[in-house]
């Protein structure tokens, strides 16, 4: 609830009232909360000690001074105050009180000891003052507490920590998973992304008006189910297939929704529920060729009876073009023989046409060849007849006498 909206508040016994702008600091006090409220869109107040040294609204170094500066008021706190006359110099509203917050604590609701990886988790925290959960005139709506994860290398989680991250941050302001606003109970909505390993969930607040922090030591299991893409390679088409760790979940209550987006941009939701060991979703329906990209989440009861909601890493695939099929070799019965020359149905006109031209090729090369040794031999007979022709014939000599 906005601060500016708690001008007709009702003031309790821990109001005090300002005198000329000047309130008094007991002995002994370890520590100091308080509202000073100003007339709205001036700057913060500059608050006078005992001693005459003054602190600024973002020029404060020490660590014993918290200050958040907002439109209307300055909310403050300051440990191990100074005993004696403070005084507040600024636009001070003249019905002004100061609003003292002291014994300030902050509980937290226990985590749960056996956590998953990208599990999600509703946490709440609430705090405190005198004993009493505070009503919103304690303008508590804004100190910005978070949770964060920390693991050490230390066995006792001392030092300084080698990993942290904020999983979250709380709020009071009745969106998300907090359900009613202003009513002290700060509601975080936590998601644990990170490695499987013994870790320190710490919780404090912010703004370092309330310096509080709690922590817990938690045991972060890895992901209670196996988590895979199935491509289309194996003829059924892609599939997403959840094996399921029985010994962590109850597969009857076991459940998916998520979706799958393509490298187009178009998105395909998918639901699924559970049984016996193993999870399929057929993912059949997508036939366009590309690229895709999986993201789920999963809902399930874990054997120790806790709700989970779990984020399930995100997971790929592709689908490729069909591959032409092969064609099949012709199958003749054993039976009855098929005849000689019939036409393989099995076989493509183009085969026979082929083996036609190259019979007849060589057909007609035979031929040639025996026009071709017919000719040599008649060419050589002739050779001979005219060479015969053409010898001289014997002359009588009638000179010679007679024998």
């Amino acid at each position: 609830m906005p601060f500016s909206a708690q001008a007709s508040e009702v003031f309790g016994p821990s109001d005090v009232p300002l005198l000329d702008n000047r309130f008094r600091i007991d002995y002994g006090v370890k520590e100091i909360s308080f509202i000073i409220k100003r007339q709205p869109g001036t700057p913060s107040v500059i608050l006078v000690r005992p001693d005459g040294s003054k602190l600024y609204a973002g020029r404060v170094q020490s660590p014993e001074v918290g200050w958040l500066s907002l439109d209307d008021q300055d909310v403050i706190t300051i440990r191990h105050p100074m005993a004696g006359p403070w005084q507040a110099i600024g636009a001070v509203d003249p019905a002004n009180r100061v609003r003292l917050l002291s014994n300030v604590q902050l509980e937290m609701q226990p985590l749960p000891q056996r956590l998953y990886q990208g599990e999600y988790l509703k946490l709440g925290a609430r705090l405190r003052i005198d004993g009493a959960v505070p009503d919103r005139s304690y303008y508590l709506t804004d100190l910005g507490m978070t949770v964060r994860l920390q693991a050490f290398n230390d066995p006792q989680q001392q030092g300084e920590p080698v990993f942290e991250t904020e999983l979250g941050r709380y709020l009071d302001d009745g969106k998300g998973l907090d359900e009613v606003p202003a009513d002290g109970m700060l509601t975080a909505e936590a998601k644990l992304d990170a490695p499987a390993g013994k870790y320190r969930a710490l919780i404090s607040t912010g703004n370092q008006v309330f310096v509080r922090a709690r922590g817990q030591e938690v045991l972060l299991y890895p992901l209670p189910v196996g988590y895979r893409v199935q491509s289309q390679g194996e003829r059924q088409g892609p599939s997403l297939v959840l094996q399921i760790d029985e010994d962590e979940l109850d597969p009857a209550s076991v459940a998916i929704r998520g979706e799958v987006t393509s490298n187009t941009g178009a998105h395909t939701p998918f639901t699924g529920q559970g049984g016996e060991g193993e999870l399929k979703v057929d993912l059949s329906r997508l036939t366009q060729v590309g690229k895709y990209r999986v993201s789920a989440e999963l809902f399930a009861t874990s054997r120790s009876g806790r709700e989970l909601r779990i984020a399930l890493p995100e997971k790929s695939f592709d689908i490729y073009p069909a591959l032409a099929p092969e064609p099949l070799a012709p199958v003749v019965s054993e039976a009855v023989a098929a005849p000689a020359f019939e036409e393989d149905p099995g076989t493509p006109l183009w085969v026979w046409l082929s083996a036609g031209l190259g019979i007849l090729a060589l057909v007609l090369a035979g031929m040639g060849f025996m026009l071709w040794q017919k000719r040599r031999a008649f060419k050589r007979a002739m050779a001979a007849q005219q060479a015969a022709e053409s010898k001289p014939e014997p002359v009588l000599d009638l000179n010679l006498p007679e024998q």
